[in-house]
């Protein structure tokens, strides 16, 4: 699974997810700061990406917008980066058993899914078509 993580995040996100053994990317290290959600998204829908930000609204119309997209991980807005850490990492946990459960792999499960961590590190999932 190849994950983005929006600049309203850690960019050290990118290093936990890669210590996790995924591909993973941010607006910072590809000199995209700044850039408008409307052209920064068919950026992260090339490179077949799953979304990972705090700023949901915008990239769940994106997301309609698009049809098929590689998904949407939304973590919640205010922890410090080592709380961050925690909730992607009961993130990319859920992900994994929910596709293991449905015998798939993970960047496949979170296709057109919108994943969303709470602050007590509960999680939950719907379509987002």
């Amino acid at each position: 699974m190849k994950l983005w993580i929006d600049e309203c995040l850690s960019p050290t996100l990118v290093d936990r997810a890669n210590q996790r053994g995924l591909w993973a990317t941010c607006n910072r290290d590809r000199n995209l700061l700044g850039e408008l959600d409307e052209r920064l998204y068919p950026v992260v829908l090339d490179e077949e990406a799953v979304f990972v930000t705090n700023n949901e609204s915008d990239f769940r119309s994106l997301g309609r917008e698009a049809g098929l997209h590689g998904g949407l991980i939304v973590l919640p807005q205010g922890p410090r980066r080592e709380t961050q850490w925690l909730l992607l990492d009961k993130a990319v946990d859920y992900v994994a058993a929910q596709a293991e459960a449905h015998d798939e792999a993970p960047a496949d499960w979170m296709v057109n899914k919108h994943v969303e961590v709470e602050l007590d590190g509960s999680v939950t999932h719907r379509d987002l078509p």
